[in-house]
């Protein structure tokens, strides 16, 4: 019986992930999470903590804690009158499809968390998006205020690890 290798959990700034790392993270990001792509490589590479699954030298998870780019922290901050300011944003949270319902989400979440200690974080996430929803609550986030995406028409929720002023 053939034995798999073990699934370890990596947490590094970007400028210590060799550039084939990153490229296989962006790759998984672009083919499963439901996010837009067009600012994928450069988030990532000014993210503050990439938390990435690996097994076998292949990737096979990731979820970032990244510095939000200001059109789109105001844009939700004018929809929510939410202040997230001086927050991180959560992103680009993404398990290859053979690996879904392991626990590797909440191990690579969990683990930023614990790397991020007294940052603020907030995450964005359509309400009808049960799987990561049922995720965010275990970790702890709570629901900071909701908004309509005029791109998609979705309800998207504001989850935060502590409570925002309102502004």
């Amino acid at each position: 019986m053939e034995q798999r290798s073990p699934i370890v959990c990596h947490f590094d700034r970007p400028r210590d992930i060799p550039p084939k790392v990153l490229e296989q993270i962006a790759r998984l990001i672009e083919e499963g999470s439901g996010v837009g792509t067009s600012w994928v490589r450069d988030n990532l590479k000014g993210a503050f903590l990439i938390g990435y699954a690996e097994q076998g030298g292949m990737i096979v998870g990731t979820s970032t804690h990244k510095y939000p780019k200001a059109a789109y922290r105001e844009k939700i901050e004018a929809a929510t009158g939410l202040d997230l300011s001086g927050y991180l944003e959560r992103g680009y949270t993404a398990v290859n499809t053979s690996y879904r319902g392991s626990g590797i989400g909440g191990r690579l979440i969990r683990g930023l968390i614990e790397r991020s200690p007294g940052q603020k974080v907030y995450v964005t996430i359509r309400m009808d998006n049960v799987p990561p929803l049922r995720m965010t609550y275990k970790e702890g986030m709570v629901l900071a205020g909701t908004f309509i995406n005029d791109r998609t028409g979705h309800e998207l929720g504001v989850f935060v690890n502590i409570i925002p002023m309102k502004k």
